[in-house]
């Protein structure tokens, strides 16, 4: 694997975990009442976008080599 690839997998699961744990309080909570609920709601967004964007960008190069395995050996 590239050091690019390898790079992009670690921050999608540091990412995943941010919201793995950020959106069980955000679950809890009914509404922003204090600091730490929006600083809770900050690193919900601040990890959903970063995640949503290399997943996207992974599976897409995953799908390109998958093409290119099954083009090259049918």
């Amino acid at each position: 694997m590239k050091t690019n690839t390898l790079k992009q997998v670690a921050i999608i699961l540091i990412c995943s975990i941010g919201l793995y744990l950020s959106g069980l309080n955000l679950i809890e909570i009914s509404g922003v009442k204090s600091l730490l609920d929006a600083l809770n709601v900050m690193i919900f967004f601040s990890c959903f976008f970063p995640f949503l964007i290399l997943s996207l960008g992974f599976t897409a190069k995953l799908f390109k080599s998958f093409l290119k395995f099954t083009t090259h050996f049918f």
